[in-house]
Parts: C-alpha cells; sequence; structure tokens
C-alpha cells in the first residue's frame, strides 16, 4: 500500500478550532517536491484574536476584504477547500493512505477537519486523521531512548539543532519549508538505524 505524506502547517485567528478559522494552509506533497499556500477569508470575523495576528503577521483589514490586498489574496474559504482536494487528487492515492506530518500537527488537523465541517463538506475531507507524523513527538521519543531530553521540542529548537534556517518564522509557508527539512533528517536517522540493525 503506498502512502503519501503532506507536510502541513496553518496559521488561524485563534486557538479554538471550533471558534477560530484557518487564514493561511501551506502544504508540502513529499513524493514531487511541491508546496502550495493559501491565504483563506475566515468564516467568522467575529472571533478574530487580535494576539494570534501579531504572532502570525496577518492584518485583520486584509483578511476581512477591507483592502485591495486583501480581496485579492484571501480567498472564499470554500473556494480553498474545493482547490485543496483537486490538488490532491493528483496523487492518485485515497485520502485514508495521505499522512499529514508537521510540528505539533495535531493542532494543524483538527483545525482543518473543522475547516471542512464549517465548509459543509466533512466527507470529503482528503487526509487521514488516524496516521499523522509529529516531528515534535519524533524528536522526543528519539531522546528518550537515548536518555538524553532537550529543554524544548518547538520548531525552533530543532530548526536549530538541525542546523538549518526559518527566517519567516509563523508563517505557514516558511514553517512547512522548514518543517519539512527536520522531518526528512530524522528520517535519515531512522534508515541509518535500521540498516545497521540490518547488517
Amino acid at each position: 500500500m503506498n502512502y503519501v505524506i503532506y507536510v502541513a502547517d496553518v496559521e488561524t485567528t485563534g486557538l479554538d478550532n471550533r471558534l477560530n478559522d484557518v487564514i493561511e494552509l501551506s502544504l508540502h506533497r513529499l513524493t514531487d517536491n511541491v508546496q502550495k499556500t493559501w491565504y483563506i477569508k475566515p468564516f467568522n470575523p467575529n472571533t478574530i484574536d487580535p494576539d494570534s495576528l501579531r504572532i502570525n503577521g496577518h492584518k485583520r483589514e486584509d483578511i476581512l476584504h477591507q483592502t485591495k490586498e486583501g480581496r485579492e489574496r484571501y480567498l472564499d474559504p470554500l473556494k480553498v477547500m474545493i482547490e485543496v482536494e483537486n490538488w490532491t487528487m493528483e496523487d492518485g492515492v485515497p485520502s485514508g493512505q495521505r499522512i499529514l506530518a508537521g510540528q505539533n500537527i495535531g493542532f494543524d488537523v483538527n483545525f482543518l477537519e473543522q475547516h471542512w465541517i464549517k465548509g459543509g463538506a466533512k466527507d470529503s475531507f482528503p487526509f487521514s486523521v488516524k496516521r499523522m507524523l509529529d516531528t515534535m513527538q519524533i524528536e522526543f521519543f528519539m531522546d528518550l531512548c537515548k536518555g538524553k531530553m532537550a529543554e524544548g521540542y518547538s520548531l525552533k529548537n530543532l530548526t536549530t539543532k538541525y542546523g538549518l534556517k526559518n527566517e519567516k518564522a509563523h508563517t505557514a509557508a516558511a514553517d512547512v519549508k522548514v518543517t519539512k527539512d527536520v522531518l526528512l533528517k530524522q528520517i535519515e536517522i531512522f534508515k541509518k538505524a535500521l540498516d545497521s540493525v540490518k547488517e
């Protein structure tokens, strides 16, 4: 059975996936090394948390289409769902064989699931919610096996550990790129370990 891994990251209008919405989604498909990013108008503008916007750099007037740039950039949330579904279908596998990977990926998956629910298309959610890869948990597990724990497992810490750079942290597009690189470093470690066992 073939599985396709998508590295994902979202930026949101707050931390509650039922009240708040996805306003930026980036996905990187490992099989063909293609990344797509969408900027999304929120379903519910009344629940926007100013603190979240301060962190992720999105502007309220833009995401609410009060500016020309905002109207051009932030797409209708239903349109984005269709675009994501059409793009993922290019991989030729059913949704149950698409694995979402990311840093603290449960947060992203919960928001994405809610996005499809809010859009009235729960049954067409294009990813598996049973199979996920979390770079934070993978790193924690590796350290646990070595008996030496790090002070923290944030994306910033992992980026530093693996000698990577993330010049636009807290943007979905940049965070996906560096998370993808962290994941590939982790996969390489596991492959080397498995090869040594075979020998």
